[in-house]
């Protein structure tokens, strides 16, 4: 069996809808749920995902769950704590320009939502909404990259999912799928008990391996290992909305978080409660910190040096 690791901590997100650096929770976010889960089923069940791909002879592996977490245990009576301290942009795999093994467009890099589980419960079709998360990284002025979307081939292009008989047809569909909003329990079946009611949205990171079950493939010798695709979750069982106001979950803001997974970047900024006033902080804002305090729909500056450093000498 192929050891798996989790990526990136999980952020959480407070479904608020100020746009302020600090808010008052109604709860702390609970970050141990990520340590627990870092050896526990996440891992194990990533591993079994992984064992399944090298017997059908695909040389791809999910290496990261990337995922965002509900609020959870109440803040303590006094102090003040610190929840995260992210300074690393970027991950640790990467695109491959022109990468023949995924079938690669050219330079670009496409994207595909599965038009059956594009309704949001309270919001109705969400499909606009992660468009627009994606056109947002795709103004960005200093690359040349191209982000194109692909329309559903009518198919299955899970890697991880099998539902109603349904195989997957291609898991090189588009280099990013977007599965949509899934029940909870898919999320539990996953992600371990407790998921349908904490991860709002997860993304997969898959590398290329450099045979079925081998060592991970790093092609072009940059030190990052090679990314085959991206696949992204939004768990129905939340309550989501299209406005970005009130106190449901904002789809685009959290899509644009979790496509900037999808483009290779990492958590970044300080995370910090003030226990007196029972508020969270960040310093500074941005799209990828670890709590995303209400609606955000702009990428900030380190949001932009990270996706730059990724892609400012995309050929």
């Amino acid at each position: 069996m192929r050891l798996t690791r989790l990526g990136g901590c999980a952020a959480i997100l407070l479904a608020a809808s100020c746009s302020s650096e600090s808010v008052t929770p109604e709860s702390a976010p609970n970050l141990s749920a990520s340590a627990a889960v870092e050896d526990g089923p996440v891992s194990a069940q990533l591993a079994r995902i992984n064992d399944s791909l090298a017997a059908l002879g695909l040389n791809i592996a999910v290496q990261k769950a990337e995922f965002v977490l509900a609020p959870g245990a109440p803040l303590p009576a006094s102090g003040q704590i610190v929840f995260a301290n992210d300074r690393a942009k970027r991950l640790t795999s990467r695109w491959v320009s022109n990468d023949a093994r995924r079938a690669a467009d050219g330079s670009r890099l496409t994207f595909m939502s599965v038009t059956p589980f594009m309704p949001a419960n309270g919001a109705g079709n969400a499909e606009g909404a992660i468009d627009a998360s994606f056109e947002t990284w795709n103004d960005m002025t200093c690359t040349t990259l191209d982000i194109v979307k692909r329309p559903w081939n009518g198919g299955n292009p899970s890697a991880i999912l099998s539902f109603g008989g349904l195989p997957a047809v291609s898991v090189f569909s588009a280099d990013i799928v977007t599965m949509g909003f899934l029940p909870g329990f898919i999320f539990d079946a996953v992600l371990g008990p407790g998921a349908s009611s904490s991860v709002l949205g997860v993304t997969f990171t898959f590398v290329f391996l450099e045979s079925a079950g081998g060592p991970e493939s790093d092609i072009d010798g940059d030190g990052r290992t090679d990314t085959a695709l991206k696949e992204i979750w939004y768990n129905n069982d939340f309550d989501w909305t299209l406005s970005g106001l009130g106190n449901d979950i904002d789809v685009e803001t959290v899509a644009l978080h979790e496509n900037g997974h999808a483009f290779e970047l990492g958590h970044y900024g300080r995370i910090f409660g003030t226990l007196g006033n029972l508020k969270l902080h960040v310093s500074p804002r941005a799209v990828m910190n670890a709590v995303i305090l209400g609606t955000l729909r702009s990428p900030k500056g380190s949001d932009n040096a990270g996706y730059c450093g990724n892609f400012a000498e995309w050929e």
